[in-house]
């Protein structure tokens, strides 16, 4: 399906007085969670007139993504994701605006070269590897001598990876004291130390974390929420 009716479209989709809308392709990232390439060219960067245009420059690959070249009008850019305009010399990472979705910020060119994925599954694999899946879709094997350092990671981990090689730079933990960002719930956008995780509950609770935000202490899930640094973020948020 290439279109989507624009009354159900995200909220994040910029709102246009037209029946359809353009519908992600299948990739990475949901269709809940993802702005199709063709709308951020388009609508978020301006940088075409109208869809025939905006096309046309995204099949003649003036646009990267994570690194790479994209000529996929309808490829999901989701949370993370690096955007370049080398033309231009831009870079742009999808983040949250707070009550508003997904968003495209401006990053410098050093912040463009690796992004912050967090680690959704390990699980073992045939010959004895190590396979962690991010939540962009990447998988990373982890062989031989690496194996310890798989075996490290945990789930709802961040990795600071270079891309595109996808060269691991940096790992961290989600534990107190790190600097995390909310990416689900009614809370997305905001970002801040952790203060206090409770992972003992019983059930039906669910883990939770309490963050110290910018717009005051935030108690979310646990699985809401994604390290991205130590003592300060790795990137630039909003």
């Amino acid at each position: 399906m290439t279109h989507l009716k624009a009354l159900a479209a995200p909220r994040h989709y910029p709102k246009k007085a037209t029946v359809f809308t353009v519908a992600p392709s299948p990739g990475p990232h949901a269709k809940k969670k993802s702005i199709p390439l063709l709308i951020a060219v388009r609508d978020l960067l301006n940088l075409a007139d109208n869809a025939h245009t905006a096309r046309r420059l995204i099949k003649e690959g003036k646009f990267l993504v994570d690194g790479r070249v994209v000529k996929d009008p309808r490829f999901p850019l989701g949370l993370m994701d690096v955007l370049s305009v080398p033309e231009l010399g831009e870079n742009y990472r999808v983040l949250i605006k707070p009550g508003k979705g997904l968003t495209l910020a401006k990053t410098s060119s050093e912040e463009a070269g690796f992004k912050i994925c967090q680690v959704l599954r390990k699980n073992h694999v045939r010959g004895g590897a190590l396979m962690i899946g991010l939540h962009d879709g990447r998988t990373i094997l982890f062989r031989g001598e690496m194996l310890d350092r798989g075996r490290a990671i945990k789930t709802l981990d961040s990795l600071k990876i270079a891309v595109p090689s996808q060269e691991i730079i940096e790992t961290i933990s989600l534990d107190n004291g790190v600097y995390a960002y909310i990416h689900s719930g009614a809370r997305a956008g905001l970002h801040g130390k952790i203060s206090k995780i409770r992972r003992e509950v019983v059930f039906p609770d669910k883990p939770t974390a309490t963050i110290d935000t910018g717009q005051g202490i935030v108690t979310t899930l646990l699985r809401n929420i994604m390290p991205v640094g130590g003592e300060a973020p790795w990137i630039t948020l909003l």
